[in-house]
C-alpha cells in the first residue's frame, strides 16, 4: 500500500499536472469529489472520506483542498502538496477557463454566481486559504510547497515522496493549442459560458 499523497492547492495551479506526473509513478489519483460538500456532520464526513479512498492512493482537484484539516485528522503520515501560483495569473485563468458558467461547486466554495465579475472574491477565497494552509502545516515534514513555474518537476516531487529512481520524462503539462486560446477572448467566452449555463440548466 502507497503511502497517500493529498494534493491539496486550487484548481488552475498545475493540479492535473501533477495528477499525471503521480500517475506516471504509478499512483491511483482520485478527482474532485462534489459529495464532500454534502455533509454537516464532520464524522460521517470523515467516514465518507475513510470509505472512498480505501482504492486511491492520492487525490486533487476541489473541493479537496477545503477539507485538508479532516484529512490531516485521518491520515497525520500522509504526504501533503499545496500546488499555487501567482494570484494574477492564477486569477486570469481561472476567468479564462470558467468565465460566466455558474457552476454550483464553485457558488458553494466562494459565495458568488460564477469567476468573471467576482474576481476579487474568487482571489480572496484562494489567498485566504493558502495562508491558512502555509500556517496549518509550518514546519510539518510531511509538506510541500510546489510552485508554477518554480519547482514543478520530478525531482521536487520525487525528493518529496521518496522515490529514488527519477524520471527522465519531461514533467506533464497543459499544451498550448488553439483550443486552450480561443478562451482569451471574450466574446468566445460569453458564448461558451451561456451554452453551458443552459446544456447543464445552472
Amino acid at each position: 500500500m502507497k503511502q497517500k499523497v493529498f494534493i491539496i492547492g486550487f484548481q488552475k495551479t498545475g493540479t492535473t499536472s501533477l495528477e499525471h506526473a503521480l500517475e506516471h509513478l504509478n499512483y491511483r489519483v482520485h478527482g474532485g469529489d462534489k459529495n464532500l460538500m454534502k455533509f454537516e456532520d464532520k464524522e460521517a464526513l470523515k467516514s465518507y472520506i475513510q470509505e472512498t479512498l480505501k482504492t486511491w492512493d492520492a487525490v486533487q482537484d476541489m473541493p479537496w483542498p477545503l477539507f485538508y484539516k479532516e484529512l490531516y485528522e485521518l491520515y497525520p503520515d500522509a504526504k501533503y502538496i499545496l500546488t499555487i501560483r501567482d494570484s494574477k495569473k492564477w486569477i486570469r485563468s481561472v476567468v479564462t477557463y470558467f468565465a460566466s458558467i455558474r457552476i454550483p461547486l464553485h457558488q458553494k466554495i466562494y459565495q458568488v454566481p460564477c469567476a468573471e465579475g467576482y474576481e476579487s472574491r474568487y482571489l480572496e477565497v484562494y489567498e485566504k486559504m493558502n495562508t491558512e494552509i502555509l500556517a496549518f502545516f509550518k514546519n510539518k515534514p510531511n509538506f510541500l510547497v510546489m510552485e508554477m513555474g518554480v519547482n514543478f518537476d520530478y525531482t521536487t516531487l520525487c525528493t518529496f515522496l521518496n522515490i529514488e529512481t527519477i524520471p527522465e520524462d519531461a514533467f506533464p503539462h497543459a499544451r498550448n493549442n488553439k483550443k486552450r486560446k480561443l478562451p482569451k477572448y471574450k466574446l468566445y467566452r460569453d458564448l461558451r459560458s451561456l451554452y453551458w449555463n443552459y446544456k447543464k440548466d445552472y
